[in-house]
């Protein structure tokens, strides 16, 4: 499974918004939906740790 998928997975499953990740995440909401969109398929570890920690899922998983 890629990036895109596995945090689209894991955004239902928590049941948060895009917009409210970006808020708690510190993530800017237009780099979320470029990871979705996968025309970001390669989001920077910064990125990465800073959405699992804020999903509370280890970066493997999001990965």
């Amino acid at each position: 499974m890629s990036i895109s998928d596995n945090l689209l997975k894991i955004i239902k499953e928590k049941n948060i918004k895009v917009h409210d990740l970006a808020k708690q995440s510190k993530v800017h909401h237009s780099a979320i939906y470029r990871i979705l969109k996968e025309e970001n398929k390669n989001p920077g570890i910064y990125t990465v740790k800073k959405l699992a920690d804020t999903l509370e899922v280890s970066v493997e998983r999001l990965i």
